[in-house]
């Protein structure tokens, strides 16, 4: 299953910064893209997103972090709360569907832009506890999707970052 942003793309269009504050999704985009241009040397690109089922809804945080190794790196966020998704399956892959979708934007974003820097996936699931059967699918739709997915306890794009924001 390829996915993509197309009927969803207004939930992604302001990001928050810790140094910067808020941004719309082309200015984190392009200071992805200029942070990776003026330096020599790896990036990493990590997206992930994580849910937390409340009384009033289901919460939603999308997480980009930029990674240089060995010189540190940044994050930009977006919150949102969608309908309660009371199945612990539909939110999981509600999460994995919007990581896909903006995880592919940034990367055509940079291939637009001439930056061959892989992106890759963060999901909040593991080998222990009930996510784990949803291991090999989440996985395939990675795959799908041509990038490369990491789970617990590897995955801290979504288990830590994206937590803190649905708390």
């Amino acid at each position: 299953m390829r996915v993509g942003l197309t009927s969803t793309n207004h939930l992604f269009d302001s990001f928050h910064s810790p140094t910067k504050g808020r941004l719309a999704k082309e200015d984190v985009f392009s200071l992805i893209a200029q942070t990776i241009a003026s330096h020599t040397g790896p990036f990493e690109i990590i997206v992930g997103a994580d849910s937390q089922l409340k009384s009033r809804g289901t919460f939603f945080a999308l997480v980009i972090t930029v990674i240089r190794p060995g010189h540190g790196g940044t994050f930009f966020y977006h919150k949102f709360q969608e309908r309660r998704y009371s199945s612990l399956q539909q939110r999981i892959f509600q999460e994995a569907v919007y990581a896909v979708g903006l995880a592919t934007e940034v990367r055509q974003y940079l291939r637009d832009h001439q930056l061959d820097t892989p992106v890759r996936l963060h999901f909040d699931i593991g080998t222990n506890g009930p996510t784990r059967k949803f291991i090999q699918s989440l996985l395939s739709l990675a795959a799908s999707n041509h990038f490369r997915a990491e789970i617990k306890p590897h995955s801290f794009c979504a288990s830590t970052i994206a937590d803190k924001f649905t708390r």
